[in-house]
């Protein structure tokens, strides 16, 4: 005995979600056109709750996002964001390298101890 598969039902709740998700995906980019908001696959996916990747599948959405994402300026970076020097990147490294030091000595430190409780172990077994 054979059950029939209810695909028709399966694939009318698919078109549903996906109408549903192009639904929201629209709203979204009016949403963020309306605040102002640079135009994106990431902010549009995060604001309608959807994958990047599904809107890039997405042909009508991907050229739309596309074609506001080049006419809408870039953000402007952030106030603070400068480039650490070059003075600082050798004072981080040799911070650090001075750590892997103290750690490497630790580790040691650490591994004698271990013998050592090892051997007591081994005594006491025997």
């Amino acid at each position: 005995m054979t059950h029939s598969r209810n695909t028709k039902g399966l694939q009318r709740h698919a078109q549903a979600r996906r109408q549903a998700a192009l639904e929201r995906a629209e709203r979204a980019i009016q949403s963020l056109l309306a605040q102002k908001q640079p135009i994106n696959f990431s902010t549009v996916a995060r604001a309608a709750s959807v994958s990047t990747a599904w809107l890039y599948q997405q042909a009508p959405l991907k050229a739309r996002i596309e074609q506001l994402r080049s006419g809408s300026a870039l953000p402007a970076p952030r106030a603070g964001q400068a480039r650490a020097s070059n003075d600082s990147k050798v004072m981080i490294i040799a911070t650090l390298r001075q750590r892997v030091e103290q750690l490497e000595k630790e580790n040691r430190e650490l591994r004698k101890q271990l013998e050592v409780v090892y051997g007591e172990l081994t005594k006491q077994q025997a």
